[in-house]
């Protein structure tokens, strides 16, 4: 069950719509069961950002050097996956329980779906001020920079979606985008842990 191109191009427009804040661009998503299982295989299309993931961690432990491989530590390689895996499906998960604690189990589905889109666009996006800042092409303080700006516009993005897919009104929706967060920051931490 591999994403096609077009849901990708279809995903992603509406996507956009939604980062304009239009409603409508949920109608652009698969909200079908296949459509569900079909978004969590989007997750293949941030293997580049797991890469600039796994070079900036290699960065911070002072293992990244221009005559290693990138992938030459099987510990280090798993637990960046791990990671990227988990912060991928910790939102949805949790949703499970909240869904249903808020009887908004209907609306699961659709919520998931537009949820993992938004990720597979933000990790990307999000990986771009690291990609520059390991080449070179950003000094660390404007990496920072460029991250907290689309950390927020993702963000942003997330809410706007939250209400739309789930009924909710601004707070309850922030809530939720904000336990989203949170569950990441543990994710990341965790594998800092782990990795030392």
């Amino acid at each position: 069950m591999i994403v096609t191109a077009d849901e990708v191009n279809r995903s992603f427009r509406g996507t956009l719509d939604l980062l304009n804040s239009r409603a409508e661009g949920l109608k652009s998503f698969d909200m079908s069961e296949r459509g569900f299982w079909r978004s969590f295989t989007a997750l293949w299309l941030t293997l580049p950002a797991y890469v600039v993931s796994l070079a900036f961690e290699r960065l911070r432990l002072g293992l990244l050097q221009p005559d290693r491989s990138l992938l030459d530590n099987v510990w280090l390689d798993l637990v960046v996956a791990l990671g990227h895996v988990a912060g991928f499906l910790a939102l949805p998960v949790a949703m499970i329980w909240i869904a249903r604690w808020l009887r908004l189990e209907k609306a699961y589905v659709p919520f998931v779906i537009v949820t993992n889109w938004i990720s597979v666009i933000g990790m990307m996006v999000l990986s771009v001020p690291a990609m520059l800042m390991l080449l070179g092409w950003a000094p660390p303080g404007l990496a920072s920079l460029f991250s907290l700006a689309f950390a927020i516009i993702i963000v942003r993005l997330q809410w706007f979606a939250t209400k739309s897919t789930l009924g909710l009104s601004s707070l309850p929706a922030l809530g939720i985008v904000v336990l989203g967060i949170v569950l990441n920051a543990f994710v990341s931490t965790a594998m800092r842990g782990l990795l030392g």
